[in-house]
This record gives C-alpha cells, structure tokens and sequence, in this order.
C-alpha cells in the first residue's frame, strides 16, 4: 500500500514537473519525420524546382532570363509563373544546392524524386526547428524562466499549424516568420537598427509581417512621422525587390499571371456588410492593435516586452481568424502564440487549454473546410508512397476529410453547423486568450484557483504538441481506404 502511494506520488510530481521528458521531444520529432516522409504538396514541389531554376541560370550565366526560364516549366509543375520576388527563395536555394548537383550531373528530376524532394522540405522543417529555438529566445526575454522558455518551443515545434504550414504544405513562409520573429527580439532587447533591418527582410519574403510591424512600431515609439519612417525603411528591401525584378525578362508577366495579387486582397474578404460595401474584419483588428498601441505607455521595460509579443499574437491570430488566407497561412502564429500561452504562469494551465482549443479549431477548420489539408492525394510522389504503393482513392483529387465528412453528414447544413462550432470555439479561445493574457489584466486568482491553475501541465502539453497526429492518422486511412462503389 505504502509503494502504492509512493509510485502514484511520482507519477503525479512527473505529471505537474517543469521537465519536459525525451520521449515528448521524441514523439513530436516522429511526427515531423512521418510529415516529411509522407506528403509532397504541390507549392513544395514548385517551390523547390524555382530554388534549383536559380542555379540553372547562374550556371549557364543567364540570371536575367530567370523568370523566363522559370515560366518555360521544363519540368512541367503544376504552377507555370513564378510570382514571388527572388529574395523569397534565396535560402532554400542555398539548401537546395546538393539536390540541383544531383539533377545537373545525372538523369535525375527533382520534381519526380520523392527523396530528392524530401531534401528540400527537410530545410523547411529546420527552420521551424529555428522558430522554435526562437520561441525559447524570445520566452526567456519575457519569463527570464528556462522552463516555461523550453515549454514555449516545445509548443511551437509541435504545434498544429506547424504541422500544416510546413508537414503537409511545406511554404517558404518560414522565412519571412524567422525574420520577423528575430526583429521582435532585437526590438525586445533593444537593437533597433537590427530590428529594422529584420523587418525589412521578413516584409521582402512576404509583406504579412508588416501589419504587426506597425502597431509594434506605434507602441514603442509614439511621433507618427518617425513611426512612418520605420516603417517605410521596413519595407525599403521589398520596394527595391520591386524596382530591381525589372531587370529580369518576364518578371512583371509573371508577377500578374501568379497570385499574389490576390493573396493580399483576400485578407480584406472578410467582414461585416455596412452602408458602401463590406468593412474588414482583419483591418479592424489591425487598427485596433494599433490604437491600443499608441495609446499604450509601458511602465517598464518588462512590461513593454510582454506588450510586444501581446501585439505580434494578437494581430496574427486575427488573421488567422478573420482573413481569407490558404489553409497553411495560420503557420504566421508562430512563434509569438506560444510565448504568449506561457507568459504568465499562474494562469498556464488554462492557456495551453485554451492555445489547444484555438489551435483545434484552426485546424480542425482547414481540415473540414478545403480538399488540402487531410488530404490522401498529396501523399502520392512522397516517399511514403514508392514504399506503400496505392491505387485507386489515393489517387483522387477528392480523397480528403472533407469527403469523407460529406459522405457521414450528407446534411450540407449540418456540415455547416459543425464548421460554424468549430469556429465558435477557435474565436471564443481566441478572445479569452487575449483578454486574460493582456499585460495588464487584474483579475487576481483566489486560493483554490491557483492551485488548479498555475501548474505545468504534461497531458496538455501532449495535446498541444500531437495536436495533428489524429488528422496524420487519418490520412493515413483514407490514402488506402477503397474507394466507395
């Protein structure tokens, strides 16, 4: 009886310990493993035959002719037009060089060699490996704790749009996030010309950084002409990308046929009908962050701190919310979202219930929503598929959870209604979230409460951290499901 209670005792000192256990690290990383194995999504093929197109023109000392060559589609990918600036591939290019020697020098083709291509996707899980490193960097700037710093890149690297954003759809949005995620932390420790400089990087990748960058700017620094002047020297990088892409033959074709016009315009999408149109539920939110910005004075430099990941969150869940974005785009989270979970301890075992429920709800959302995110067709030319070959349903564009959730609720309105719960719970998490973690929230927790609530909180942090390996299951199961009669 006693060696009983003394085993239950340990069991529950590792349940509530601050140590995050090797085989948590190990399941996480089995699960990126799986998604690197698994998927080839048809953006990471594109994206690594533009990185080794770059190579190709140097070699035969052609650069100008890039775009040109890039819209030949030699290798005939699904996208004909490459419409991103330069600058958005350079790193995976650099990565990318051992597999374009490969493709050089013998008969092989990238874009049909599910190893080759797992090379390229390997760099991208990488950098989320960066993320999450700077996830720790940036928790322990706010915590100054090194456990909740470690849970915080614990959260990221496991985390379910991680999953999506890189596992299944394997973006190069990684890049900019790196970025981005290093100027919040050169503002942070208070290297401006670095943090500058970051940001400029992070808006020439893609511009999605700079709709945080502003009301981060307004809080720190509150004369509108000097604010205005940061930003613009943010966006100088991308606005020289610009000028410079007129160098290459075909770059402006290019950058019309593909859609990244589109991209943008859609984050506006949607909204709430008014009087002359329609006004925008992501605008909104990013002039609300930087009202409270701006009219926001921290009273130390820790608070101002914590006010900054507050804000990089905060805009980003709101275009995760209430933008018109691909399904991968809820990836612009990290890593600010898992600092902000662990930043205030005596609350972190409600905010990593709540970051699960928020997160559930993003992917849960993507997943039943589009055709792509559980999808058993994207795993055919992986290397998954050369081991366990499949025919039929695996082949179908159509081989998804969404068909399979229509063929279990044939009721359209009833599929509605669980996409609407699902949305309900991603907002409500969203807003308590944000309420509760604001840094200056004064809502103090009685006794009892905080003997529930600030505690470490292992079987959280597993569903946290495994949040898509049920959706990964399942793709697994629809890839050699038979086909309905």
């Amino acid at each position: 009886m006693f060696s009983d209670s003394k085993s239950i005792k340990k069991l529950r000192n590792m349940y509530f310990s601050p140590k995050i256990y090797w085989w948590e690290w190990a399941s996480v990383a089995v699960v990126v493993l799986l998604l690197l194995a698994s998927v080839n999504y048809m953006d990471t093929v594109s994206l690594t035959i533009w990185s080794t197109n770059l190579w190709d023109v140097i070699a035969d000392d052609k650069l100008s002719n890039f775009y040109l060559y890039t819209a030949h589609n030699y290798h005939n990918i699904t996208h004909n037009y490459m419409s991103c600036d330069l600058f958005a591939i350079i790193p995976l290019s650099i990565w990318n060089l051992p597999i374009w020697l490969i493709q050089r020098f013998t008969d092989k083709d990238i874009a049909q060699s599910p190893g080759l291509l797992l090379w390229s996707k390997l760099g991208l899980e990488l950098c989320c490996g960066v993320i999450s490193f700077l996830a720790y960097k940036l928790a322990m700037v706010v915590t100054k704790d090194k456990a909740r710093s470690l849970w915080a890149a614990m959260i990221t690297a496991g985390s379910g749009v991680a999953a999506i954003g890189v596992g299944v759809a394997g973006q190069n949005d990684v890049f900019f996030i790196i970025y981005g995620a290093l100027s919040v932390y050169f503002m942070m420790t208070n290297k401006k010309k670095l943090s500058l400089v970051m940001a400029a990087c992070s808006i020439a990748v893609k511009p999605f950084f700079l709709f945080a960058y502003l009301p981060l700017i307004l809080l720190v620094q509150k004369n509108i002409l000097i604010a205005a002047a940061d930003c613009l020297g943010a966006m100088s990088l991308m606005i020289f990308n610009k000028l410079q892409g007129n160098v290459f033959v075909y770059y402006k074709e290019s950058m019309e046929a593909g859609p990244s016009r589109e991209v943008l315009v859609n984050l506006f999408n949607v909204g709430v009908e008014v009087h002359y149109g329609k006004a925008s539920l992501f605008c909104i939110g990013v002039l609300f962050f930087c009202f409270i910005s701006y009219m926001t004075k921290p009273a130390s430099k820790d608070e101002e701190n914590r006010f900054l990941i507050y804000i990089a969150s905060g805009v980003f869940m709101v275009m995760s919310v209430f933008a018109n974005t691909e399904f991968y785009r809820s990836i612009t989270i990290m890593p600010f979202f898992a600092v902000l979970i662990v930043s205030d301890f005596s609350r972190l075992r409600l905010n990593l219930l709540l970051g699960y429920l928020f997160q559930l709800g993003v992917v849960f959302s993507r997943a039943a929503g589009t055709k792509k995110t559980v999808s058993a067709y994207y795993v055919g030319g992986s290397l998954f598929s050369t081991i366990f070959p499949q025919s039929g349903y695996a082949n179908d564009p159509k081989a998804c959870l969404r068909t399979i959730l229509a063929e279990a609720v044939p009721d359209g309105m009833m599929r509605k209604l669980l996409l609407s719960v699902a949305g309900a719970f991603m907002v409500a998490a969203g807003l308590i979230i944000l309420t509760i973690c604001h840094p200056r929230f004064k809502k103090k927790l009685a006794a009892e409460e905080k003997i529930v609530l600030d505690k470490y909180d292992h079987g959280l942090l597993m569903l946290n951290s495994l949040l898509y390996l049920p959706f990964l299951i399942t793709m697994y199961w629809i890839y050699f499901r038979e086909p309905p009669a």
